[in-house]
């Protein structure tokens, strides 16, 4: 049965000699899995610009609760927002691989999808339109996703535990008032956080995410995101 939804795309893997098999959050369907024919051609009027990571796509796809090898199709695909930025910055873009990853690791099916898609597909608008001040928005969507999946944080002491980061630069009470602030945040506001400290928060975050999803695994664009962010 063919059904629109818009869908947010996370990452893709090579199929055999010309097509591709798209990993992509969709709105209506939560992660599903794409073939996409031939997108490697050279014949291909679309390539795989369309389809780098938090792109946002408007699709027609061939939906189907069960399906043996977990794979379904796509019928139409195009932009729903056309990047200005994210391809083009090297910090930006380390953001969107680094989200991306995340993303792919923490979110499940029982999560609220409608709720989920509108965050993601606000942080990414704001992501590609911000010429300055985008260098935390990824800690910014670490803390609040937190309550979009079952662990929301909401005051210090839910945040206490020693040893949780084994080396910081800043201090323990700087993370917690950090975290705090961006909890109470909006998207909109300024993060005015230094190199130190956003380094620590973020890998306090990442512990955090450890101690509450099962299978949480080191993520590897983590080591470009900080090279980048130095």
């Amino acid at each position: 049965m063919l059904q629109k939804t818009r869908g947010i795309v996370l990452n893709y893997i090579k199929y055999r000699e010309t097509s591709i098999i798209a990993r992509v959050y969709t709105e209506n369907f939560g992660i599903q899995s794409y073939i996409i024919n031939s997108v490697r051609s050279q014949r291909s009027k679309k390539g795989l610009a369309l389809l780098q990571p938090l792109t946002v796509l408007d699709m027609v796809v061939y939906f189907k609760n069960q399906k043996s090898d977990g794979l379904q199709r796509i019928s139409e695909y195009k932009p729903a927002h056309s990047f200005t930025s994210i391809p083009f910055d090297i910090k930006k873009s380390a953001v969107a691989l680094f989200v991306t990853e995340l993303l792919t690791k923490v979110l499940k099916e029982e999560v609220d999808r409608g709720q989920v898609f509108e965050f993601l597909f606000q942080f990414i608008l704001t992501l590609d339109q911000r010429k300055d001040g985008f260098e935390s928005l990824h800690l910014y969507l670490m803390v609040q996703l937190t309550h979009y999946i079952g662990f929301g944080i909401h005051n210090k002491k839910e945040l206490e535990n020693d040893g949780l980061v084994s080396e910081i630069s800043t201090s323990y009470e700087a993370i917690y008032t950090g975290v705090l602030k961006l909890n109470e945040s909006k998207i909109s506001d300024d993060f005015d956080i230094q190199n130190m400290l956003r380094r620590d928060i973020l890998n306090y975050m990442i512990e955090y995410y450890k101690l509450h999803v099962d299978g949480f695994k080191e993520l590897k664009s983590l080591d470009v995101l900080t090279q980048i962010f130095r």
